[in-house]
């Protein structure tokens, strides 16, 4: 092993989500299609991470900005590494999956997307970004740990490739 090397240098697009959960439903975003990315799924609420503030902080201030709720009972649910999900962009996207309880606030309407509540059952079975639909079981059941997954996009007609999941227990 060497010492004193220069640092590997990634460049990402950091983003937080936060799925809050209130009683047997889920409060997530239906992308307007609109959006440059992913148009028209269903997503968690959140985006990217700003300048000089952690992923935690990132999607509490999503979720207030863009949904108007807050939560308790934060858990981190899942980290996915994105290797350039993006058609002709070069960036991989490293995404942090939270998790809350519902405790207050008003819905807000916003051009994200529409806000809706969902069953497990109905989010399942919705159109997902192909790597949250992958580990969407495990992001959903608070007792499996978190999910730290790899995907690979060969092209958007190619798909998604698991490259590796790993679950790191609660």
């Amino acid at each position: 092993m060497s010492i004193n090397t220069a640092p590997h240098i990634h460049e990402y697009v950091v983003c937080a989500n936060m799925l809050v959960k209130k009683h047997d439903t889920y409060l997530v975003i239906k992308r307007s299609p609109l959006k440059k990315y992913a148009p028209g799924f269903t997503a968690f609420i959140g985006g990217k991470v700003d300048v000089g503030e952690n992923p935690y902080e990132a999607a509490v201030r999503e979720l207030v900005e863009e949904a108007g709720v807050c939560v308790k009972n934060i858990r981190l649910e899942a980290v996915i590494l994105e290797i350039q999900p993006v058609k002709n962009e070069p960036y991989n996207w490293l995404v942090f999956h939270f998790s809350g309880d519902y405790e207050s606030g008003e819905i807000l309407s916003t051009e994200e997307g529409e806000l809706v509540w969902l069953t497990a059952d109905e989010i399942k079975t919705s159109q997902l970004f192909p790597s949250v639909g992958r580990v969407i079981q495990h992001i959903l059941d608070r007792e499996a740990g978190t999910v730290f997954a790899t995907f690979g996009y060969a092209g958007h007609e190619a798909g998604v490739e698991t490259r590796n999941i790993s679950v790191c227990a609660s």
